[in-house]
């Protein structure tokens, strides 16, 4: 159903309000305000298939579509922030959740007008192949695409699950500094999983691809090309074994590789957790904290990255931000709120899952620059060790201790990979961890396939970029594999 007022209009029509609206948010006092209205549809298709030897059974699918639509108001005092939100756009109801957001604050410190806004900046306009402008049957037909595929690739595959999912957000930031930014995102994500029945065994495989553009991105790497991907992984892993326990040298693939980069050290530089007695970078900036070879970096302007943005949720412009140089701290991310607290520059990385959340200091593509290796030379140079082709989600504590799950691996003998190993969970201590980086390939991946964050209950899309790494040691335990 088309919408009854276009965003365009509804840009043009908050912006006439926002002025007012934010200078209610500042009636307490508020040294800050900010008005964020949002427009998200999201898409989700799925398909389930079960096959037996003797029948097929009927697909299981879904499909479904919702909206999240409404304003939050944010504003920051001398101590304390305050949060409210609407899903209700008319004036009185905009106005009264100002009005909650500026109560919060808990303060009686004479009120202040917001600023007159400045002319709109828009960040990019929506492609003629929005997620949003496409079909749902169009979709469907994408994912009944990769189960065949599936299916039809090795007569081993008992089962196979496809799930395509989308987003298409638009969002006006309007601030008490006379900030006035419409920002237009997209992502888009196929995964396939299929079982291999084996004898008795069973084994997975999957594959995604996926990517920050419109749907025809879908067809760069096809439906077809995923399934296969899945279908083969999980012939390569028929014959793993386990892998005894231990600390050993362990070389890590690139791209999604990263993820334990993103879990224990960019959490533990973004600036909301340094204040936690745990904080192991506190207080570090121009100390070494890392190997040499070490230079890590958070990029909003990375072109086709799952976090990339003209601005962020307070209408800071998207920065590249060094963390780590040659092993040395420079920076940390930060919000307005944290900037402010620490005296830092806000570093364009405040970020809110949609208006129902206040904005946090939060990664958008963090990467390891590469190296000078090449990826091959640093398998060769371990006697005995562990090479990890794909990896699963990651855990992080507050300390920087972190997990994460081997789906694809190798023993290395003598420089060389050997046998699949399955069954594996490596965790470590990002701080020390990355003292123990020992070598770093030249062949920087990064992945826009997936990638979701989780922090204080917000959910935020991201990507990982990383080349091949040689870690001198990590903790290899017995895992979901």
């Amino acid at each position: 159903m088309p919408d009854a007022v276009s965003f365009p209009d509804q840009v043009a029509h908050l912006a006439t309000l926002a002025p007012a609206l934010l200078s209610r948010a500042l009636r307490t006092g508020g040294r800050y305000g900010d008005l964020f209205y949002e427009r998200t549809i999201h898409h989700r298709v799925t398909w389930r298939q079960q096959a037996h030897p003797a029948k097929t059974e009927p697909p299981r699918h879904d499909q479904r579509g919702w909206r999240v639509e409404g304003v939050g108001f944010h504003v920051l005092g001398a101590a304390a922030a305050g949060f409210a939100a609407t899903a209700t756009l008319a004036p009185d109801d905009l106005a009264a959740t100002a009005e909650a957001a500026s109560a919060q604050l808990g303060q009686a410190a004479a009120a202040r007008k917001a600023a007159s806004l400045r002319a709109l900046s828009m960040g990019r306009s929506a492609p003629f192949d929005a997620p949003d402008a496409v079909s749902l049957l169009e979709k469907a037909a994408l994912v009944q695409a990769a189960a065949e595929a599936a299916l039809s690739l090795d007569a081993c595959v008992s089962r196979v699950e496809v799930a395509y999912q989308d987003r298409m957000r638009r969002a006006l930031i309007a601030t008490s500094e006379g900030a006035l930014r419409a920002v237009v995102s997209m992502l888009f994500g196929l995964r396939v999983e299929v079982v291999l029945a084996v004898g008795s065994d069973t084994v997975r495989g999957c594959a995604e691809t996926g990517g920050a553009g419109g749907f025809g991105q879908a067809f760069a790497y096809p439906p077809e090309a995923v399934a296969r991907a899945a279908v083969e992984q999980a012939r390569r892993l028929v014959d793993a074994r386990p892998l005894r326990p231990g600390t050993m040298p362990v070389v890590l693939a690139g791209g999604w590789g990263g993820v334990w980069l993103h879990e224990a050290v960019g959490h533990l530089l973004e600036a909301d957790t340094l204040s936690s007695g745990e904080a192991p970078f506190a207080g570090r900036r121009d100390e070494v904290v890392a190997s040499p070879a070490v230079t890590l970096y958070d990029d909003a302007t990375l072109p086709g990255g799952r976090g990339t943005q003209a601005f962020d949720d307070e209408g800071t412009p998207a920065a590249r931000t060094t963390l780590i140089e040659d092993g040395v701290l420079r920076h940390y991310l930060t919000d307005g709120r944290t900037a402010h607290q620490l005296g830092l520059p806000r570093t364009g990385n405040a970020r809110r899952q949609d208006y129902r959340h206040p904005p946090l200091p939060r990664m958008t593509n963090l990467l390891l620059a590469a190296g000078n290796a090449a990826p091959g030379d640093l398998i060769a140079g371990v006697a005995d060790g562990l090479y990890v082709a794909a990896v699963g989600r990651g855990r992080v504590a507050p300390d920087g201790r972190f997990a994460f799950d081997v789906l694809e691996g190798y023993r290395i003998e003598h420089g060389r990979c050997t046998t699949p190993v399955t069954g594996l969970r490596i965790v470590g201590r990002g701080p020390e961890v990355l003292g123990n980086v020992v070598g770093i390939g030249r062949d920087l991946q990064v992945e826009t396939a997936r990638g979701l964050c989780e922090k204080a209950g917000q959910v935020v899309p991201v990507s990982l970029g990383m080349p091949t790494v040689l870690i001198r040691a990590m903790q290899v335990e017995r895992g979901s594999g």
